[in-house]
């Protein structure tokens, strides 16, 4: 799912010097960088289960650039790195993939099957370890579109682990 609307946003990302603005005026909201992910989500998320963590995906070998795959009624998503092909299942998706039928991501706006992809996690209120739920959104690294391409209920304490594993 992506939002779209004729507002701008801009932010600043880790309390350092780099504006970054998303640009909501047409149909599709567009980052200019990887980290807008993050806000993104934060909007998304505003009316079902608030995101307060976030984790932007980075290769063993550095590339922030993907290929992903993802099944949201399953709650499962895998991410393939376009510089050295490695594989990686985000959070606990390798227990249940062999159930899935996964989607591959493309773009809805240029049809690219690259991009960055990054994980939103809603905790909750009364347990600062335990997880609710997750959003698995992307950017397309070809136009900068910004979506959710999966979201599912992880709803277990002590699940800080799962943060390490995006």
């Amino acid at each position: 799912m992506v939002l779209g609307n004729d507002l701008c946003s801009e932010n600043k990302l880790d309390g350092g010097d780099t504006l970054v603005a998303i640009d909501t005026s047409g149909a599709w909201w567009v980052g200019s960088s990887p980290g807008d992910i993050e806000e993104y989500l934060r909007a998304y998320s505003a009316n079902g289960y608030p995101t307060t963590l976030f984790r932007l995906a980075v290769c063993g070998c550095g590339s922030e650039t993907f290929r992903l795959e993802a099944d949201d009624d399953e709650g499962v998503a895998r991410r393939t790195c376009v510089k050295c092909g490695e594989a990686h299942f985000i959070c606990d998706s390798g227990e249940y993939w062999g159930d899935a039928t996964p989607e591959t991501f493309t773009c809805v706006e240029c049809e690219d099957t690259n991009c960055n992809v990054g994980v939103a996690f809603a905790l909750y209120d009364d347990s600062p370890s335990a997880i609710k739920w997750l959003y698995v959104g992307e950017r397309c690294a070809g136009c900068g579109v910004l979506g959710c391409m999966a979201g599912w209920k992880v709803g277990l304490d002590d699940a800080l682990h799962l943060l390490d594993q995006v």
